[in-house]
């Protein structure tokens, strides 16, 4: 099967078919011929240097990203023509004979699995995190988790190893309990009262971020700590939080779609490596 006829397979499952602009999504090919047989496909959050690679080792040549390959809003690669790392990277694409292409408006906008359209990332995510059962109110779109009192230490632990993380960074009460676990989509600022409020009105106790701005929510979160509530910020980064549901996908999804198509997926690994003061 082509590349271009499974990417056609893809978007047709999605809720976004025929109603996503292909003018302006962002899922467009990044990289890559699609006029060719499909030797085997690899899922991820993120097409880096060491994905591609490891995408070559399992003799596929189509990766299918959630996040763009070349560091900017809109993958545009002009203004990246004498870059050093843009030619690496691209001659390593070019040497492995991989396609990259970026699904992330069509897997936001739902996947139809199970009879019903789920958001794939974030569904993806309770799935992989054993949550399911544990969602409050859309069940679409996971974002509300409602678990058995835990200490939340536990808790942080518990999503590390579930989501194969060797760390994440935190603020608040690790030493509290958790109850209510809330998953924001980007803390990132200017709109920051809503979700401070949303916190409040919800009696969230630890949220599980994406980004997260250090003089809204995190400081919130921390003061009420102080405080002697039980509040935690729990700040895996976008990738690593996104990623599960790449894997879901790679995993549950996809080979009812694509069956005898090899399917593998490759996790990015952690965005970010604590170094500690000695």
């Amino acid at each position: 099967m082509k590349i271009s006829e499974i990417i056609e397979i893809v978007k047709k499952n999605c809720k976004g078919y025929g109603e996503i602009d292909d003018e302006k999504t962002r899922d467009k090919v990044l990289y890559g011929e699609t006029d060719k047989e499909c030797t085997g496909i690899v899922t991820t959050i993120y097409a880096s240097v060491d994905v591609i690679r490891k995408a070559h080792e399992l003799g596929a040549n189509f990766i299918i990203a959630h996040e763009a390959c070349f560091w900017n809003h809109g993958d545009h690669t002009d203004w990246l023509k004498d870059n050093e790392t843009f030619k690496l990277k691209k001659q390593l694409l070019d040497e492995t004979g991989i396609t990259v292409w970026r699904d992330h408006d069509y897997i936001h906008s739902g996947v139809l699995h199970d009879g019903k359209y789920v958001d794939g990332i974030f569904y993806g995510l309770a799935y992989e995190i054993g949550w399911l059962d544990y969602v409050t109110g859309n069940d679409g779109t996971p974002r509300i988790f409602d678990i058995p009192e835990t200490p939340t230490r536990e808790v942080a632990q518990y999503l590390m190893e579930k989501m194969n993380l060797k760390g994440m960074k935190t603020m608040g009460n690790l030493d509290g309990t958790t109850k209510r676990v809330y998953l924001p989509f980007h803390i990132i600022g200017p709109a920051d009262n809503g979700e401070l409020a949303f916190i409040e009105e919800n009696h969230v106790d630890t949220i599980l971020c994406m980004e997260i701005t250090d003089f809204t929510v995190a400081i919130y979160m921390r003061d009420g700590a102080q405080l002697g509530l039980d509040k935690t910020v729990l700040a895996a980064g976008h990738f690593n939080v996104e990623e599960p549901g790449m894997k879901w996908l790679a995993q549950q999804h996809l080979p009812g779609l694509l069956p005898g198509i090899k399917i593998d997926y490759v996790q990015a690994g952690d965005s970010y490596t604590m170094i500690h003061r000695r």
